[in-house]
């Protein structure tokens, strides 16, 4: 490799560094708002089910979620995609490391 393709290649990657950037943090909010929402709506199907006192208290929770199964699957969604983010991160850094270790050699 030449080193101006190796300076092309770490400026490629700081870019790419930047997006990854707003990406986790998009993808940060994403998995709060996911999590909120799956409290509150686990908490209130926890009180219906309190309130109409039909099932014991040992089966309220469970009950409550399975009740709330598409919100916990949205919420464990949004943290898989928020992990695979920043493992995204980590590798770019780890690339970025790489080449200018290359460049460092090159000059």
């Amino acid at each position: 490799m030449e080193i101006i393709e190796v300076k092309d290649c770490i400026e490629r990657i700081i870019a790419e560094i930047g997006k990854s950037r707003r990406e986790i943090e998009a993808k940060g909010l994403e998995k709060a708002r996911t999590l909120a929402l799956y409290d509150v709506k686990l908490g209130g199907a926890i009180q219906v089910l309190r309130e109409e006192a039909k099932f014991p208290a040992t089966l309220i929770e469970k009950i409550a979620k399975k009740i709330c199964g598409d919100d916990r699957k949205a919420m464990e969604e949004a943290d898989v995609l928020y992990k695979a983010c920043i493992s995204n991160l980590e590798a770019l850094k780890a690339q970025l490391n790489g080449y200018q270790s290359i460049y460092k050699h090159l000059e």
